[in-house]
């Protein structure tokens, strides 16, 4: 009987050990990945016609009508036209530009900025490297992002509300508040304006809904709202399937598995923690870029609303990337919040392919 249970806890003992140690190699392989893995991804296959295989879909008609404007179109096979590692300017942001939360390019060497406590509007000079400008427009909200369309300002808050200033940077601007049925629980954190179709797009940090009977559980969402028509269209305008995203990463059959195990014990976060927090056209391919603080992501949709990339952010560069936008010649600029320290703007130069 002494016999019998000496054996049995010896082998509950090898057992349990063999499982931590298994642990331990999984989370080993995973460290040794992250540190080898370039952050270059594309998918293992072209077949990306359907929503479940790219990752998106388009649920209305705009993405057909500027297929055909006359932009520079890049292949799959094209490579990324910027080197996420090396960006080529830091810009550091005064302690009340901390909480940076979007920004849009204005003129020249200027960007326009807002943070998340403060209804205002900052105008950054990247040439003297400093806030040249601060414009109030409102009441103080949590905003997110703003767009700009010539001298017209659009600033999102986080409840999907949007407010249009006109002529911001003079004594008299008009402030009007353009309501949609986008709410708190949408968290609405990106806002880009479309030239092609005169619309603003809404990236959706929350849930993907409006209303109940369609929930678009597993996705999120980017919405559009049509300026001329002062509506928003019901309908997602774009879905990332949150799913679909490990298939882009150039990850061999052994650390796919082990993610995926890795996954179900719970030691790494999925994939499916993409939130956007962030959203910009690329003003040359006319893609959208879209930035996830949440999940360290960059996604890149062609306005078929295929997956073109999906980018690493690393954490040692990007602190939390909360904002992006592009110069009229294609440089790509990520504004990230302080957290704990300043916060700051990274440039990268656009390098496309010949």
């Amino acid at each position: 009987m002494i016999w019998i249970t000496l054996r049995q806890l010896i082998l509950y003992n090898v057992g349990k050990m063999t499982r931590l140690l298994t642990v331990i190699l999984i989370l080993s392989l995973l460290m040794f990945c992250s540190q080898s893995f370039t952050g270059r991804k594309r998918p293992q296959s072209n077949n990306l016609e359907s929503p479940t295989n790219s990752g998106l879909t388009i649920s209305n008609d705009h993405g057909d009508k500027q297929a055909g404007a006359s932009q520079r179109v890049r292949s799959q096979q094209d490579v990324f036209p910027y080197d996420l590692q090396n960006p080529e300017k830091k810009y550091k942001l005064p302690d009340y530009l901390t909480e940076i939360s979007g920004m849009a390019f204005y003129k020249k060497d200027d960007i326009t900025c807002v943070q998340d406590e403060k209804a205002n509007i900052y105008v950054f000079d990247l040439g003297k490297e400093e806030v040249e400008a601060k414009y109030d427009f409102g009441k103080d909200a949590d905003f997110e992002d703003i767009a700009i369309d010539n001298k017209i300002v659009y600033v999102l808050r986080n409840d999907g509300q949007i407010f249009r200033v006109e002529d911001f940077r003079k004594k008299d601007r008009k402030v009007t508040k353009l309501d949609t049925p986008l709410s708190e629980k949408n968290d609405t954190e990106g806002l880009a304006f479309d030239q092609l179709s005169n619309s603003l797009l809404i990236a959706c940090k929350g849930s993907p809904t409006i209303e109940k009977e369609n929930s678009y559980a597993g996705y999120r969402a980017i919405y559009r709202y049509d300026i001329k028509e002062k509506k928003l269209d019901k309908e997602p305008a774009f879905l990332i399937d949150l799913e679909s995203l490990d298939s882009y990463k150039d990850y061999d059959l052994f650390t796919k598995f082990s993610l995926k195990v890795a996954k179900k014990l719970r030691m790494v976060e999925s994939e499916t923690s993409f939130k956007p927090s962030g959203i910009a056209i690329h003003p040359v391919y006319g893609e959208i870029y879209l930035i996830s603080n949440i999940g360290k992501l960059l996604i890149v949709l062609n306005r078929h609303g295929k997956i073109m990339d999906v980018q690493d952010l690393d954490i040692k560069i990007f602190r939390q990337p909360e904002g992006i936008c592009f110069s009229p010649g294609g440089d790509m600029y990520i504004s990230n919040e302080g957290q704990g320290g300043k916060g700051y703007i990274l440039k990268f130069k656009f390098n496309p392919n010949e």
